[in-house]
């Protein structure tokens, strides 16, 4: 459910503007009020630019970076996400640049609405509680009130209950206007309905409705219609709920909407085609958002090699004209001022230096901020081809010929979208600070572009078949696209983050969770590979996962979510290389108090003097392997990143087992 109340945020702007405010400043105020509501993009960035200039020269610091704030909240609301992070980085810098910690709260405010606008609820709570620590509640309701509804509707995604008890935490003298009071409602009845909770929709409702037919002119009415269909679906009136749904203009909303009306009717066929048309209208909108974001990212990449190209001429000048006046002064006037000209030219280069080491530093932003960016793109289809390979590593699973080709087309358009984002982002990460040699980037290559052209090949030559392909020639080729979509999906993910943490990435463990719930949901969500190795798809083998802990139920760990993509790497070099039998995963204590987690399959035995060899990218041991080699580098990295260790553990000898140690 995403909700965001765009009036509430409108009413910024307006809220800015007090009893004793100038005539000119409240013109400003109105021009960019109706440029924002028109959704003319020129329109308001002219506004904006505006009233910006206007409220730096009254050195109005307040207003100045609320209105900043809402340039990242109109980049977000129109999925300009590029935009908007642009625009947070230089909110950032400016109030660094000015000692204006005091406002750092925007600038978390504004990631935090720039996460709910891309769908990460946990990541927008994170930074909406870090800007409730920088407010001053007692004196700015206005921005507490945004804060903690923003920080409401992150909550709502996944914790309802505790979404409606943020709500309650709102500043009281905020709802006694009409049109925030009203906003509120309705977000409470939303969230009621997905409690179902009828007594408190029924009561929030009441008081929502009485606004709306009394105080028509102060009723926010962002959420009428979502609320009426909740409404209708409390009293399972469908036929009303549905009427509503056709009033939105918004199609993915209102199917959405729709979705929701025929599982509670209890319409499964319509509520699959509603959840078909939900996944297309979401793709088709994915494309457009990422379609433009690659052109502002192009566009600034342009700028930045033409400011690049200038500096660089310009120190080339100033050493050939620095060099000409040296040896000029140097002949007429002799060695002392020789000596001053030498001292001098050496702080011009020391000035050069930390220039081109800033442009370094920017350029390295600029390029985690795209492979970021990226990631959050290549998640959708991602998603697709590990979810099309969980399925046909089953052998039961049976696909009607005349389903074939919405399937294999969903595959098509998933393997396009990495294929066309690939060369970029492999290119970003070569030209970083670590970078790729050329050999390695062959490696790269050769690991997920030739499996990615053989998915891609396979699965149109399934759809060309239409159905008319021999079953035992189409189970076989199913097969290849069961591998390679496996294969494509799982070493494009560990490319992206081997991308993002670097070495020196430090992360903070905010989660406390059982150890053994925790490694045992992790293990539970693993698909492995039963029938054959991902390395022989031609080798028979059987292969189960087993989980075991001589640690008690109740031991609570500190984590992050990247244990479980640490356990991920593991449990893929073990699904791969494995010849059969059993994937171990246990936990156990150690002596210092501390715990272990290991995993261990059977199969070849990796040889002593590799044990510290295979925890560097791009290290394959085989000649004949073809995989992208940075699956142990990433778990050494990710290991790091959360203060443990990982070794090989050479006492093993059935297969490999590696352990984490250092878990608290």
């Amino acid at each position: 459910m995403i909700l965001i109340l765009k009036k509430v945020y409108l009413s910024v702007a307006l809220l800015l503007s007090t009893v004793s405010i100038f005539a000119q400043e409240q013109a400003l105020v109105q021009r960019l009020y109706e440029a924002q509501m028109s959704g003319n993009d020129s329109a308001f960035y002219e506004a904006h630019n505006a009233f910006m200039n206007h409220l730096e020269q009254q050195k109005d610091w307040q207003k100045y970076y609320r209105m900043w704030m809402n340039r990242v909240i109109y980049e977000v609301n129109n999925k300009h996400f590029y935009r908007a992070y642009t625009e947070i980085s230089r909110i950032i810098n400016d109030i660094r640049k000015r000692n204006l910690k005091e406002f750092l709260y925007v600038s978390n405010m504004s990631l935090g609405i720039f996460y709910n606008g891309h769908n990460l609820p946990e990541m927008g709570e994170k930074y909406f509680r870090l800007s409730l620590e920088g407010i001053d509640v007692e004196n700015d309701p206005v921005t507490t009130f945004n804060a903690y509804l923003s920080l409401a509707q992150s909550l709502s995604f996944n914790r309802p209950a505790e979404a409606m008890a943020c709500l309650d935490s709102l500043p009281k003298q905020m709802l006694k206007n009409p049109m925030y009071d009203s906003g509120v409602l309705g977000y409470r009845c939303i969230i009621a309905n997905k409690l179902g909770d009828k007594e408190a929709f029924n009561r929030y409702f009441a008081r929502y409705d009485s606004i709306r037919r009394n105080q028509k002119e102060q009723f926010n009415s962002t959420n009428l219609q979502q609320v009426m269909v909740c409404r209708y679906l409390m009293q399972n009136d469908y036929k009303s709920a549905l009427a509503w749904c056709d009033s939105i203009n918004v199609p993915l909303t209102a199917t959405e909407l729709r979705m929701n009306v025929y599982e509670q009717m209890g319409d499964w066929e319509r509520a699959y085609r509603a959840a078909e048309l939900k996944d297309s209208l979401s793709q088709a909108s994915e494309r457009e958002v990422l379609e433009e974001d690659i052109l502002d990212m192009t566009q600034d990449i342009a700028l930045l090699q033409a400011e690049q190209d200038k500096s660089e001429l310009r120190r080339t000048q100033l050493v050939v004209v620095g060099i000409m006046a040296i040896i000029i002064i140097g002949m007429l006037i002799g060695i002392l001022l020789y000596r001053h000209q030498k001292n001098k030219r050496m702080r011009e280069q020391f000035l050069q230096l930390q220039e081109a080491r800033r442009s370094s530093e920017a350029g390295q932003a600029i390029r985690l901020a795209f492979v970021k960016s990226m990631q959050e793109k290549l998640d959708s289809p991602i998603s697709v081809l590990r979810n099309y390979a969980r399925i046909f590593n089953d052998p039961n699973f049976r696909l009607k010929p005349d389903e074939r080709a919405k399937r294999y087309n969903d595959i098509v358009v998933a393997a396009r979208s990495i294929d066309s984002l690939m060369d970029p982002v492999l290119d970003s990460y070569a030209q970083g600070t670590s970078g790729i040699t050329e050999k390695e980037k062959k490696i790269c290559f050769d690991a997920l572009r030739s499996p990615l052209l053989t998915l891609i090949n396979t699965a149109e030559v399934i759809l060309d078949g239409n159905g008319q392909i021999p079953h035992d020639e189409y189970m076989q080729m199913r097969s290849v696209v069961c591998r390679e979509a496996y294969h494509v999906a799982s070493s494009t993910h560990e490319f992206l983050l081997f991308s993002i943490y670097s070495d020196d990435f430090k992360d903070l463990k905010n989660d406390r969770i059982g150890m053994n719930e925790i490694v045992m949901s992790i293990l539970n969500s693993y698909d492995l590979h039963t029938n054959a190795s991902p390395l022989s798809p031609d080798r028979p083998r059987l292969l189960t996962a087993e989980f075991k802990s001589s640690v008690p139920d109740d031991v609570v760990i500190n984590v992050s979510s990247l244990l479980q993509e640490l356990l991920n790497c593991l449990l893929d070099n073990a699904d791969k290389y494995a010849t059969g039998g059993t994937v171990l995963v246990s936990c156990h204590g150690a002596a210092d108090g501390s715990y272990t987690i290991s995993v261990s399959n059977e199969g070849p035995v990796i040889p002593s003097e590799e044990a510290e060899r295979i925890f560097e990218p791009f290290v394959r041991l085989s000649s004949d392997e073809h995989s992208l080699g940075i699956g142990l580098a990433l778990a050494h990295r990710l290991a790091t990143a959360m203060g443990y260790n990982i070794s090989l553990d050479q006492n093993y000898t059935k297969g490999a087992r590696f352990v984490i140690t250092g878990i608290s």
